[in-house]
């Protein structure tokens, strides 16, 4: 081949190279989310991909894709092109998820690299106005007196609720039993009309219902007090070492070069240190919880053991 030939094709693949490389970085951000439009996690992916268009200096867009406890959300950003245009907004259920799914068609340690934590969702424990526990330490004397007798509404089996509820009960020594909803509003509502005992559901579905005095907050389950109820306890002030707390992090598809994801990560502390956006996250029942790439990278396998231990100590069955 001509030398002069040789150069043209040779310029010609460095300018298409060239506008593939802009085409990936001019093309939007999705952020894929396993739940429906409206519901909490929804609302926070909403809420940054608005604030982190004009740092990332492009289009940041919202995939819903609910179902099967987020494992369809998973699946879908496996399958996406590794180019760092696709990221899954996840929380802690996707660590429990092979445990109730034990043939998803991805491993969290194979098909996905971390980005980042961004938020913690706030969860809480709850009683009806009628019930005369008036504090966590009398909940758990009035549950001793009555083993099997008391009972806890959640979200459903396999939630981080249902979780969180398995392990009060080890570590108060109690029994309650579970009765799974579908949804947060009527397991609450449930709640408020005394058909269960307790209800350990997400702040924004109890916040109301305690506002108009039809139950009674008793305990966050997070490991700090929420900033939007200072005066509610935690479960731990309590059982020392009790936390469930659904944490909100970002992963990638596995062979995502880290260039491709350095923009986001470099965005991301500076959008989520906004006065704005951390209070937005609080009216949501939320915080902000920021964890690089690393430290995610070392959270995820240690609470993915956290929970299966639990599972496998409390003989859960997710069939029922």
């Amino acid at each position: 081949m001509p030398v002069l030939a040789r150069l043209l094709r040779y310029a010609a693949l460095i300018l298409l190279a060239s506008a593939s490389a802009a085409h990936a970085q001019q093309a939007p951000l999705k952020i894929v989310v396993g739940f429906s439009p409206g519901g909490g996690v929804d609302t926070l992916a909403r809420l940054l991909a608005q604030h982190l268009g004009t740092p990332l200096g492009r289009t940041v867009l919202v995939e819903n894709r609910p179902g099967a406890g987020g494992t369809i959300a998973a699946d879908t950003v496996r399958r996406a092109a590794p180019d760092g245009n696709t990221v899954l907004l996840a929380d802690t259920s996707l660590l429990v998820a092979p445990y109730i799914y034990p043939d998803l068609p991805y491993r969290l340690e194979r098909d996905f690299v971390p980005v980042a934590m961004v938020g913690e969702a706030g969860l809480a424990l709850a009683v009806a106005a009628a019930n005369p526990a008036r504090d966590l330490p009398q909940l758990i004397a009035q549950a001793r007196q009555a083993p099997g007798r008391l009972t806890y509404a959640t979200v459903g089996m396999g939630s981080m609720h249902h979780l969180g509820g398995e392990l009060f009960k080890t570590m108060s020594a109690t029994d309650l039993v579970h009765v799974p909803y579908k949804g947060g509003s009527p397991a609450v509502q449930a709640l408020a009309g005394d058909q269960v005992s307790v209800a350990i559901s997400s702040l924004p579905a109890v916040m109301p219902l305690a506002a108009s005095g039809r139950i009674r907050i008793l305990a966050v389950l997070s490991a700090q007090r929420f900033a939007g109820l200072p005066d509610v306890p935690t479960v731990a002030e309590t059982l020392p070492g009790f936390e469930t707390t659904p944490s909100l992090f970002l992963l990638a598809p596995a062979g995502t070069p880290p260039a491709a994801l350095a923009a986001l990560q470099q965005a991301l502390p500076g959008v989520l240190a906004d006065a704005t956006l951390r209070q937005t996250f609080v009216a949501q029942g939320s915080e902000v919880r920021y964890q690089p790439a690393d430290a995610l990278a070392q959270w995820l396998p240690t609470q993915q053991k956290r929970w299966g231990d639990l599972i496998a100590r409390t003989q859960l069955d997710f069939r029922q």
